[in-house]
């Protein structure tokens, strides 16, 4: 019995072993060595390999965790599976069962191709190519290997993102850093400032005419000043007129968009009221509370979610990254994005632990009509009407208006208008609300007692579809009502889509008006655009009816269709293509009525840009139903002084020619010169920065001081900066009253030792005129010194330590220093300012000494020919 129990045993003992003997029995390396793995993402490291012959293989495990390519456990245990380079591309190894799917397609894995060792599993490179498309090269001779990669490995995109966030971080404790305001409002009793012009002569075969316009802007007693000459010049004889003709002085809280001040600016001369309809020209005064410089702010939108738990999380606003966060163990990430004036596009982009990308979008629209919740923004203007340039009224007329906001979603508005020039009565009043509902939806109501009221809703979702709607009431009475109006109500819809990967486009826009006598109009319009290779199509139809339909027995009166179409091709800018036709733009338009069922006129356009800041246009127009034709040439130029338009244009009956020159001249006061410029001035703000070698040591600019001539400076908003003949960089359109950050660019600068006493500070850019800035240059510091060991009373230089340099203030350290092997040190290139040095404190504790002092103050001054400090020495004594 116990014979045939130990048979029966071994029998299954001997079938288990047949069986596994496939997967497990395998073959010994005939080594196993450390190779030395290289690469930029990774770094230097040791991967473990296995040598069969010449060959080695690699471990699919390390190296997947090493560049970041997710992966997870087959269920034998022994395998791995993921999805590389796409979601879609799916892989999987298991040597248990000897199966290879690539791309949903399984094949055997030979058992010469792996090796299951006790750790990993090791491949053979061949596979890491065709499933990874990685490429290895190991070099027997150094023990070494190499990597080339097809696609972008996951730990390249991963520093890239990492990069973009260190810069972020780095920006937002920048933008957090209290700047010194180095140049503050200066007003003045007088400066002058700028001047724009346009002047156009025209000559047809009916006569000539010039006509000029002359826009100034200058500094008078602190306020801004500005206005506008027009002037006509036909048949000998001269029409002149001056517009826009104010004085604004801007109060300092005017200047603070985030504070709710009582008054901001005040504005005397020719203003123009801030009523809902009908505006009014006034020769007067306005009061506001409202900030010249925008409001940029209103409120925080909290955004969450859940996802896959330890998932990266980043938020980009306008497609720009803004803040960064990882999922937390549930998967649960939270931002608090700040909503901007305006339409705000909100993204979400994860990254989950296995690979995958999710991309959640949201759009908000924050019209400037709102208010943050409490704020309280007026307008009041008072004075005479004024019909033309020499012709005013005699009574007063005044406006005034309030807002509130009642909470960052919800802004309530009122207002009234009195005085003859508004209509019979002796107040019109106004109300009105604007509301956003479920943060993406607007609506606007406006109630004119007197005119009409009015409701108004509007959504604009991430996928760029929007929709917008739009119901009025006519007060039948009312004296405004001049066609005869009971209601009106419209329907806008934009849906976007794609044809063959390409954007395309559908609108449809629809109107319903009521007249008092009973009848309607329908008005409609289709629009749809889409995109072939290069050519984009457009497709336009209009129909309904135009002015007055007030005849009950012709329904078709005024009735109109119209349908465009239209083709746009722009050539590529490719180098086989002649460089005088890259980029060509090329349009044609045909309409045709399809009321008359007959073309009404097509068109041709041809526009090159040509010297790079020319554009060359050639148009044929031809009126089909009149039998008119028009060919037009053209050409304009942008010169850095100024900007020249010529135009021909021949008719069959008669020709135009146009010529035109346009630009500005400002005022610079470091020169005491004119710089003229192609784009316009006023209103905008410019300066002058002079980078020089303050030689004196006196932080002003003084004759026969170096000008240092370098593009070396940047401004944290957009501008134009052009470095003059003189060395001296000049900064325009800018905005008046703004405040700007200005950096200073050190590796810009011509001498590698210059440096300022401040790298980075702001400015208010004054308005209409140029403000100069100096910024004074040093020589950087040197310093050198000994860390000394002292033994038994004996002071040894010591080799091999790490000295922290800092910036008194910092925590971090600018610089590490070396000592070298008897002990000295040095370092070169510090900017003007205070440090901090010290011994690192690890090794002052391995060693287990202190450092005397335990930290060295010093500073470097701000010296023309640089400051040198020597004698540094720190001395290293035992712990007691």
């Amino acid at each position: 019995m116990k014979s045939s129990r130990a048979f029966i045993v071994g029998f299954l003992l001997f079938v288990l072993a047949g069986i596994s003997n496939p997967v497990f029995a395998q073959q010994e390396p005939d080594g196993e060595v450390l190779l030395n793995f290289n690469y930029p993402a990774v770094g230097n490291v040791y991967l473990n390999g296995v040598f069969f012959g010449e060959v080695a293989y690699l471990p699919l495990g390390e190296i997947l965790s090493l560049l970041f390519v997710p992966s997870e456990r087959t269920p034998s245990g022994k395998g791995l599976k993921g999805a590389y380079p796409s979601k879609n591309d799916t892989w999987s190894i298991d040597p248990v069962t000897q199966e290879l799917i690539l791309k949903g397609k399984s094949e055997s894995l030979p058992a010469d191709q792996y090796y299951l060792g006790e750790m990993d599993l090791f491949l053979h490179p061949d596979y890491f190519h065709r499933i990874f498309g990685i490429t290895f090269t190991v070099n027997t001779y150094a023990l070494s290997v190499s990597m080339k990669s097809d696609f972008t490995l996951p730990i390249e995109e991963r520093q890239k993102r990492e990069s973009i966030r260190r810069q972020l971080q780095q920006r937002s404790s920048q933008a957090n850093a209290q700047l010194p305001l180095l140049y503050e409002r200066q007003r003045k009793a007088l400066s002058l400032g700028v001047l724009d012009y346009n002047i156009n002569y025209t000559t047809t075969d009916l006569g000539n005419n010039l006509g000029m316009s002359f826009n100034t802007g200058l500094e008078f007693l602190g306020g801004d000043l500005q206005g506008t000459y027009i002037g006509n010049v036909n048949s000998g004889g001269l029409l002149s007129n001056i517009s826009g003709l104010r004085w604004r002085y801007v109060l300092p809280g005017g200047m603070k968009p985030e504070r709710n001040v009582g008054l901001a600016s005040i504005t005397a001369g020719q203003i123009t009221t801030t009523s809902f309809t009908d505006a009014a020209n006034l020769i007067g005064v306005s009061l506001t509370n409202n900030p010249v410089i925008p409001r940029l702010d209103l409120d925080v939108f909290v955004i969450d979610g859940n996802t896959v738990p330890d998932s990266e999380v980043e938020l980009l606003i306008g497609g720009q990254l803004v803040d960064f966060t990882r999922a937390d163990e549930v998967g649960y990430y939270r931002f608090n994005a700040p909503v901007t004036y305006g339409t705000v596009r909100l993204s979400t982009r994860i990254y989950t632990p296995q690979g995958e990308v999710i991309v959640q979008d949201r759009q908000i629209q924050v019209p400037f009509t709102f208010l943050p919740k409490g704020f309280v923004g007026y307008n009041i203007q008072a004075g005479l009407p004024q019909f033309t340039f020499d012709s005013l009224g005699t009574s007063l007329a005044a406006h005034a208006d309030i807002s509130y906001g009642i909470s960052n979603a919800l802004t309530v508005r009122a207002g009234a208008d009195q005085g003859e020039i508004f209509g019979e009565k002796s107040i019109y009043p106004v109300f009105g609300l604007s509301a956003r509902l479920f943060q993406q939806y607007l609506l606007n109501v406006d109630a004119l007692p007197d005119r009409y009221y009015r409701a108004n809703a509007s959504v604009f979702y991430a996928s760029n579809t929007s929709i917008n709607a739009q119901f009025t009431e006519y007060n039948p009475s009312s004296a405004f009502n001049f066609r005869g109006q009971t209601r009106d109500a419209n329907l806008n819809v934009f849906y976007p889509f794609k044809i063959a990967g390409k954007f395309s486009g559908f609108r449809v826009t629809g109107e319903r008006i009521w007249f008092n006598t009973g009848l309607g109009v329908n008005n409609y319009q289709l629009d749809f655009n889409t995109q072939i290779h290069r050519v984009i199509l457009r497709f336009n139809y209009r129909g309904g009816a135009r002015g007055f339909v007030n005849d009950p027995e012709n329904p078709g009166q005024n009735q109109f269709g119209l349908l465009t179409s239209s083709l746009t091709y722009t050539l590529p800018r490719n180098q086989s293509i002649p460089v005088y036709v890259r980029g060509l733009f090329l349009r044609g338009q045909f309409r045709y009525s399809t009321l008359l069922r007959q073309g009404e006129s097509v068109s041709f356009l041809l526009s090159q840009t040509l010297f790079k800041k020319g554009r060359f246009t050639l148009g044929y127009d031809r009126e089909l139903v009149r039998n008119l034709s028009q060919f037009q040439v053209g050409f304009l130029y942008d010169f850095q002084s100024l900007r020249t338009s010529t135009q021909f244009s021949k008719r069959t009956k008669g020709h135009v020619f146009q010529q035109g020159f346009s630009g500005s001249v400002a005022y610079d006061p470091a020169g005491g010169v004119l710089i003229p410029s192609n784009r316009d001035q006023v209103t905008r703000s410019g300066a002058t920065v002079r980078l020089f070698i303050d030689s004196n040591e006196n932080g002003l600019f003084d004759e026969g001081e170096e000008v240092v001539p370098a593009k070396a400076v940047r401004l944290d908003r957009s501008a134009n900066i052009l470095l003059g003949s003189d060395g001296v960089l000049r900064i325009t359109q800018l905005q008046s009253y703004w405040k700007y950050r200005l950096d200073i660019d050190i590796a810009a600068l011509p001498n590698p030792n210059l440096a300022p006493k401040l790298k980075s500070f702001s400015f208010v850019a004054e308005p209409n005129r140029f403000r100069q800035i100096d910024i004074p240059l040093y020589q950087t510091g040197i310093i050198d010194g000994f860390v000394l060991l002292e033994r038994s009373g004996v002071q040894q230089g010591q080799g091999g330590l790490r000295l922290e340099l800092l910036r008194e203030g910092d925590t971090e350290p600018t610089e590490i220093i070396r000592t070298f092997s008897d002990g000295s040190f040095y370092s070169y290139g510090l900017m003007p300012g205070r440090y901090l040095l010290r011994v690192d404190a690890k090794q002052l504790e391995y060693m287990q000494v202190e450092s005397v002092p335990g930290m060295l103050s010093f500073e470097i001054k701000a010296l023309a020919d640089g400051d040198y400090l020597e004698g540094l020495n720190l001395v290293l004594v035992k712990k007691e």
